[in-house]
């Protein structure tokens, strides 16, 4: 059965571990083919709202649904398949220190029990892609930040899953990673998964599909 939703959150309160106010009645809609961007200054939640949909922090009140499903309701079992429906760059989704480039990226499909005929068509796929043929038995600490990105970008494309969620996509980019990711970005709106994009500034590209937000006193305020 088709779900209704990607992402819903309602009324949503959450306090700072030092007892500050982060969010205060947010509430976010994403139905599936759509996608959301979520702009704010540094401080403003950004992440604390990744670690929100993947089960690392929970409300003090509202509630928290991906796929149709309460996160805290469904416990521990739940959050981690709701995981494996996530592909990830940036901020929470940082690369396996210990695994090559190549593992980085074939991780999701290790995850899912996809059969090895599959999983290597899809990482020579991926690491054509990404130009990262050269940089497969790298491990990340030898990595520059773009092959860094990039290889996270792989893994998150890999598995096809149906939410991504990127962290800060363009930051420190130079200008031809920087377009090359734009039109990335595009291209996957355009595929009918859905996106939740968080930064600094709104891509420079507008997206399809894609409805514009900014953090402002905890809550969300759509602009565009």
């Amino acid at each position: 059965m088709a779900v209704k939703s990607i992402i819903e959150l309602n009324n949503v309160h959450l306090k700072s571990d030092r007892g500050d106010k982060v969010f205060e009645d947010l509430s976010l809609h994403i139905k599936p083919g759509r996608s959301a961007v979520i702009t704010g200054p540094a401080g403003s939640g950004k992440t604390i709202l990744v670690e929100l949909l993947v089960g690392l922090r929970f409300a003090e009140s509202g509630s928290v649904e991906l796929f149709d499903e309460c996160l805290l309701r469904g416990g521990k079992s739940l959050i981690r398949r709701t995981r494996r429906k996530i592909g990830g760059v940036g901020g929470v989704y940082g690369l396996v220190p210990s695994f090559t480039v190549a593992e980085n990226v074939l991780f999701p499909l290790v995850l899912a029990g996809e059969r090895r005929r599959i999983r290597r068509e899809r990482l020579l796929k991926m690491l054509t892609e990404f130009s990262l043929l050269k940089q497969a038995r790298e491990y990340p600490p030898a990595l520059t930040r773009v092959e860094y990105t990039l290889t996270q970008f792989a893994r998150a494309s890999i598995a096809n899953q149906p939410l991504l969620i990127i962290d800060e996509p363009l930051a420190g980019l130079d200008a031809t990673t920087y377009g090359r990711i734009s039109e990335y970005l595009v291209k996957v709106s355009q595929s009918g998964r859905s996106m939740l994009i968080l930064a600094s500034d709104a891509p420079t590209r507008e997206l399809p599909d894609t409805d514009y937000y900014r953090i402002d006193k905890g809550a969300l305020l759509c602009v565009g």
